[in-house]
């Protein structure tokens, strides 16, 4: 096996594929080298100085990583991140061999991992990480993931059989996971929800995160105030929060893939409601989830005192999407108020309607689930992750 080979076919192929506009192209690479070496990261050759770090949870891990990767990045560590946020075990080989040197050897000291959830027992399998945080578990894609009673299970038999060497972090506000640490027989450390001192978290739901990265710096023995200056200069990731100027009109993305996302932004919202218009975008294609119904898992009387507080006209307020008419029955049985014009699937159509309405000094809280985020990135800046 030449891994050195394998890096450079890494490389081209992510290039053609990016050239051609066929896709993100982390993903293919990983796929083809598991196909014929499907041990390959149990073997020594990803053995980093400093170790490996996975993340994984239902919210918060694509944050919680780049949280955690610039913290070290900023203490002097050269990292190896999955920063397209392909999260399942073939993106996470293609992450690792782009991170080969000419020799076969990690070039990074340490490795920071988003990992879905679903997937983690198959990554651990396959990795021993110095660090494994375990952020939350809520309803998500449930055609495809059931019940959080399912992913649990799995991570109970993968907790039963890991190393001692890694030391296990969990948010110690969720009843759920608390039986996480009578099953792992390792160090397990925890994070709360309480807010830092001397750190200035915009979202209330990130100070978990932010936490979350401060314990595990803390396991690498950093300074908390180079750290806590650090984070007060972060750059969310793509996605969330994210601010984009499409046609003269400002947009702002707040995520919302899944009940408790959704209900974080909402939140969030209400409290700095620093917009006038608003647009839903809601697909099932397959990163998604076929199953929508959770949109109905997101409490009607937070929906009514958004919707009331945030005070929006019913003709601005666009929503789209494969899935725009469910996302529109549940808003209406909510109490917006919607135009029935500015509903239309195609996203293309919509933002060009949002365009020709010249809405007087528009400003755009977006609210879109995993697929429609890169549709909505794709059209207005041309690349759908980086």
């Amino acid at each position: 096996m030449n891994l050195f080979f394998l890096k450079t076919f890494t490389q081209i192929t992510i290039k053609i594929i990016k050239l051609f506009k066929l896709g993100n192209g982390y993903t293919f690479p990983g796929y083809f080298i598991l196909k014929f070496f499907p041990n390959i990261l149990s073997s020594k050759t990803f053995n980093y100085k400093k170790g490996i770090i996975l993340i994984s949870g239902t919210n918060g891990k694509t944050t919680t990583s780049k949280l955690v990767t610039d913290i070290l990045k900023g203490n002097g560590f050269k990292v190896a991140h999955n920063a397209s946020g392909s999260n399942l075990l073939r993106g996470i080989v293609t992450c690792l061999f782009l991170d080969l040197n000419f020799f076969g050897k990690p070039s990074s000291d340490i490795a920071v991992l988003e990992v879905d959830e679903f997937a983690l027992p198959q990554v651990l399998d396959n990795l021993t990480p110095k660090v494994l945080v375990l952020l939350n578990l809520s309803r998500d894609q449930l055609d495809r993931y059931g019940e959080t009673d399912t992913i649990l299970s799995r991570w109970i038999n993968s907790l039963q059989n890991l190393s001692t060497k890694t030391t296990l972090v969990l948010d110690a506000t969720q009843p759920v996971l608390s039986i996480l640490k009578d099953i792992f027989k390792g160090t397990t450390e925890s994070f709360n929800s309480f807010a830092p001192h001397g750190i200035h978290v915009k979202e209330a739901f990130n100070i978990k995160n932010v936490n979350a990265s401060l314990k595990v710096c803390s396991l690498y023995k950093l300074n908390l105030e180079n750290c806590k200056n650090i984070i007060n200069n972060f750059q969310y990731a793509y996605g969330r929060g994210e601010q984009i100027v499409y046609k003269d009109i400002p947009f702002t993305i707040y995520l919302a893939k899944n009940p408790a996302s959704f209900t974080n932004n909402l939140e969030t919202l209400i409290d700095t409601p620093t917009f006038n218009s608003l647009l839903f975008i809601l697909n099932d294609n397959i990163p998604d989830g076929r199953d929508v119904s959770w949109i109905y898992d997101v409490d009607t009387d937070l929906l009514k005192t958004f919707y009331n507080k945030v005070g929006v006209s019913s003709e601005n307020i666009f929503i789209s999407g494969t899935r725009c008419y469910d996302l529109a029955s549940r808003l209406s049985y909510a109490g917006f108020e919607i135009s029935k014009d500015n509903v239309n699937k195609d996203l293309k159509k919509t933002l060009n309607l949002i365009e020709s309405k010249k809405l007087k000094n528009s400003s755009f809280a977006v609210l879109p689930n995993y697929s429609a985020m890169l549709a909505f990135r794709k059209l207005t800046l041309g690349r759908s992750i980086l």
